[in-house]
């Protein structure tokens, strides 16, 4: 069984476990390796992301870490870079890119925030049309994994979390699908490695992962790659809502998935039937 998560966030950021605490969750959990994902540094909001300071406290934690515990788990350092961030990648030994803001009317609307500023955002910038603000999330996303060419393309459909009453716009509508489809070629043409999120499981009682089954199909039929992440803030959830990820890639047509590596390689393969 090779069990690992590429996207943990600690109290460096908005986690509310330390590195060390999700270190031994993990161990307890039988992972092989596990990666700290903090998210990158921004000129705004410096509760939920890193600041210069705690940059290189992380930096430094982790590779401590890395030593420390090199005889019984591979720890890996990474980062999630977001459109706003300005962290060097180049410090990191892999990136997780996402889209957690959408700017509009000189301001910034966290799509995984609260949900009246959401509306607001579809109300008084959209004019009421959620699938127009669907679609510039997903340009947005779309655009900028591939212009940034991260390792990992992370919750590529974020957009739905404040979604589950259908009250933001229809996921079913085929405007809405064939803009949610773009984003992911742009993710094929990229290169990266598709993440299957549980985080929003453990956090926000969702019943299924990111992301939505229709587009894992279609990542299937792009024969992209795979990355079951737990997206933890919480270290007893290190590896929550991992049997239903698994279950809907086997179901999707899935049969291996990337994790990563024990060793010197970034990323190995395990089957799903394994985990």
């Amino acid at each position: 069984m090779r069990l690992s998560s590429p996207h943990v966030h600690t109290q460096f950021c908005d986690g509310c476990s330390t590195a060390e605490e999700m270190v031994l969750s993990a161990l307890s959990h039988g992972f092989s390796s596990i990666g700290f994902s903090s998210h990158a540094k921004q000129h705004f909001d410096h509760a939920y992301a890193m600041d210069d300071i705690r940059e290189a406290d992380y930096i430094h934690e982790i590779q401590r870490l890395k030593t420390a515990y090199q005889s019984r788990i591979r720890i890996w350092l990474g980062t999630e870079l977001d459109l706003f961030c300005y962290s060097e990648p180049s410090q990191y030994d892999y990136t997780i890119g996402s889209l957690h803001l959408l700017p509009a009317a000189d301001d910034l609307f966290p799509v995984d925030g609260n949900k009246e500023k959401i509306l607001k955002l579809k109300d008084t910038v959209f004019h009421g049309d959620g699938l127009a603000m669907a679609d510039e999330y997903f340009r947005l996303y779309g655009s900028y994994i591939y212009a940034q060419r991260p390792q990992i393309a992370g919750h590529v459909d974020l957009i739905r979390k404040n979604n589950s009453a259908g009250d933001l716009f229809d996921e079913n509508d085929s405007h809405y699908r064939k803009s949610a489809l773009q984003a992911l070629e742009m993710v094929r043409r990229s290169g990266a490695i598709l993440e299957v999120n549980t985080g929003a499981m453990a956090r926000y009682g969702a019943v299924s992962p990111y992301p939505a089954r229709f587009l894992l199909e279609a990542w299937r039929n792009m024969e992209g790659e795979v990355i079951l992440s737990s997206d933890c803030h919480y270290a007893p959830d290190i590896m929550a809502g991992y049997g239903q990820a698994v279950q809907l890639l086997m179901e999707t047509g899935f049969t291996s998935a990337r994790i990563l590596g024990t060793g010197d390689s970034l990323f190995d393969t395990t089957l799903l039937e394994k985990l």
